[in-house]
């Protein structure tokens, strides 16, 4: 069997497992499992034509359950989580993420040490806890070591929304809503993501010092993914007109970086210009923290870029796939329960399969800064998208299709002229300024779209009532409708295969040669 054809079987059997597997979580499987799975890889032996399928299958399998039993919580007496029963308790441990800071509180993700509770002193515990710091003073960073009081506790549901799932993603299975905190020491992290933070929060303090609200949390969402700041009645207008996903750090803007750099560097041949994009958007990366999201993103970016670069869609395919199976296999939570990387991935999906057709369709856009490819990849990460936004959250903005169509231009050079404003600021302040106006008059022109669109009567309409079947049943069509050039050309090249099959002789004659039954 062709390897490309193998490595397909593997990772189609991995992911779907995978994605199974997620209402059957165990740390130990059954031992018959195992006993079933290897009667079928020795029956694979006996049928040869089989057996590279039938073992890829299995593989991907084993792997599959090998992976979920690793990332299994299983709560011990050696775990914090064990004791979150809703009592006051003292924790020490070390801050072991970025900050989350926003308007009114500050999250920390703190790694436990030891724990008191009751003049009850408990050491050499193992897990994270997610301490909200309500106080707004002082300030905690990245490494620094702490002393937590409040009431531990578990997520539950918020509404609707499995918090605890979403946290577990992080290894995340205790909470501490409302924390005092108090610092021991500092410098316990690793060095090199602390000055990655360091140098993402002096990066939002310029922005700060350029711009004024709401403009500086916009830039900072479009650049660093931070929402901290960005006022209600903005927010749900981006909410209306689906514009959400231009404010979050994901596949869909990392990969206009990238566009952006190849559109500058248009005098270069196309297969030359994915390096230094790619190698600028590490940078990016590398400059905005580093943060689990955001990498996860640059990835997808990155992959999404190389979809629209290189000419054998195949080889694109089955590259995304194999980053996925990364991906996955270091946590397969990220599939199960997060929603940014299942968009980001859906996105990249539409990137790859669903961009190309709408070539001929944005011909008469410019190209000037990367505006055809921005407008394209928009579009068509909503085709893909859109369906898991509704199922997810159940509403469907009627407006997006027309805000997307209009704020796509804007959004490469709101990005660029922010970003080098921000950074030729630090050496001269004036000439930063000067770009950071310019930036400024495009990031004007999308809030007055977003508000403008918003009060249209029925922008967007909730969907309570869309179901799985739906989602499936349009990505079912939508399948169908990629893949009908290589449908109708399977179809194509049955039927011509039929045609010069030789028809069924009407008599034995027809079995002698013409030269032989001439005469006879």
């Amino acid at each position: 069997m062709h390897p490309e054809r193998l490595a397909y079987t593997f990772l189609g059997f991995f992911l779907t497992t995978i994605f199974c597997l997620q209402w059957w979580q165990h740390a130990v499987y059954p031992r018959a499992l195992w006993i079933a799975l290897g009667m079928i890889a020795l029956n694979a032996f006996l049928v040869r034509r089989a057996r590279g399928p039938v073992l890829a299958g299995l593989l991907g399998i084993t792997i599959a359950l090998l992976t979920v039993a690793r990332t299994t919580h299983v709560p011990t007496f050696e775990t914090i989580d064990t004791f979150a029963d809703g009592k006051y308790v003292t924790i020490h441990g070390v801050i072991v993420e970025e900050p989350d800071r926003r308007p009114m509180q500050t999250k920390y993700t703190i790694e436990v040490q030891k724990l008191t509770r009751n003049d009850e002193h408990i050491d050499h515990l193992q897990g994270r806890i997610l301490a909200t710091d309500r106080n707004g003073w002082p300030q905690y960073q990245y490494g620094d070591e702490v002393e937590v009081s409040g009431t531990l506790e578990k997520p539950g549901m918020i509404d609707t929304f499995h918090y605890d799932r979403y946290l577990s993603r992080d290894d995340v299975y205790s909470v501490m809503y409302f924390a005092n905190i108090r610092k021991v020491s500092s410098g316990h992290g690793n060095a090199f993501f602390a000055l990655l933070f360091h140098t993402k929060e002096l990066f939002e303090n310029q922005i700060n010092r350029l711009y004024a609200e709401p403009h500086a949390s916009f830039l900072a969402g479009l650049l660093t993914g931070s929402r901290k700041g960005i006022p209600e009645h903005l927010m749900e207008n981006f909410n209306t007109t689906g514009l959400t996903h231009i404010i979050a750090i994901s596949g869909y803007n990392i990969t206009i970086v990238i566009t952006m750099i190849s559109g500058a560097l248009f005098w270069l041949p196309l297969r030359w210009r994915f390096i230094p994009a790619a190698s600028a958007i590490i940078v990016f990366t590398l400059f905005v923290g580093a943060s689990a999201a955001v990498v996860r993103a640059s990835i997808m970016g990155i992959l999404g870029i190389l979809a629209l670069h290189v000419g054998r869609v195949n080889h694109v395919r089955l590259t995304i796939l194999w980053a996925l199976f990364a991906m996955l296999a270091w946590n397969p939570k990220f599939l199960w329960y997060d929603a940014g990387f299942q968009l980001s991935f859906l996105a990249v999906l539409g990137l790859t399969e669903c961009a190309p057709l709408l070539d001929r369709w944005f011909k008469c856009v410019p190209a000037v800064l990367g505006m055809r490819e921005a407008l394209q990849m928009t579009i068509s990460a909503q085709i893909t998208a859109v369906p898991l936004i509704v199922l997810l959250f159940g509403r469907l903005s009627l407006i997006a299709p027309v805000a997307n169509l209009l704020v796509a231009p804007a959004i490469p050079p709101a990005m660029l002229f922010g970003f080098l404003g921000t950074v030729l600021s630090t050496i001269c302040f004036p000439l930063g300024q000067l770009f950071a106006f310019i930036g400024w008059g495009f990031m004007q022109w999308i809030v007055l779209v977003a508000t403008a669109l918003a009060h249209i009567p029925f922008a967007s309409v909730d969907v309570p009532a869309i179901g799985t079947t739906c989602v499936v049943l349009y990505y079912t069509a939508l399948v169908t409708i990629v893949a009908r050039r290589r449908l109708t050309t399977y179809i194509h090249t049955l039927y011509s295969f039929l045609r010069r099959a030789p028809a069924r002789p009407r008599s034995p004659l027809a079995y002698i040669p013409a030269k032989e039954t001439r005469g006879r």
